[in-house]
């Protein structure tokens, strides 16, 4: 089996932190374990994986919150609101989400405080999810 291109998430060292970071990845954004490459693929694209990279630039040795980069992007194909219902009904925080003139962005963090942005061309929703409401969201245009 070819290997694939390999991004390298940094990983705050802390106990625990492998599993709560293959837990967000794996269970939440449902990225594919490849056990005998010690990877994770990217839903979808069998040449692109992930894996994570023990770092001593994050967590409490950030200066502050501008330092936070967004390290990560993925683009949703269709039913932005829905994966994002999904996301929020597994615990996780949006830093921000946004309908904008292009269509939609949200960015939220995983378990290192890595920034991880989300985006979709497309603001149709097969399951009528509406996030207008939630606190976080703006409409931007």
């Amino acid at each position: 089996m070819k290997k694939p291109f390999t991004v390298h998430i940094p990983m705050v060292r802390r106990r625990g932190m492998r599993e709560e970071m293959d837990a967000f990845y794996e269970g939440v954004l449902s990225y594919e374990r490849d056990s005998a490459l010690g990877v994770l693929r990217v839903p979808g694209h069998q040449n692109l994986a992930i894996c994570f990279k023990y770092s001593n630039l994050l967590g409490e040795n950030r200066r502050n919150q501008e330092d936070r980069l967004a390290i990560y992007e993925f683009s949703v194909e269709k039913n932005f609101p829905s994966f994002c219902q999904r996301l929020r009904e597994h615990g996780v925080e949006f830093d921000m989400l946004a309908h904008t003139h292009g269509g939609y962005f949200a960015r939220v963090l995983d378990p290192s405080g890595n920034l991880v942005e989300i985006t979709s061309e497309s603001v149709e929703d097969d399951f009528a999810v509406d996030i207008s409401n939630w606190s976080v969201y703006r409409d931007i245009d």
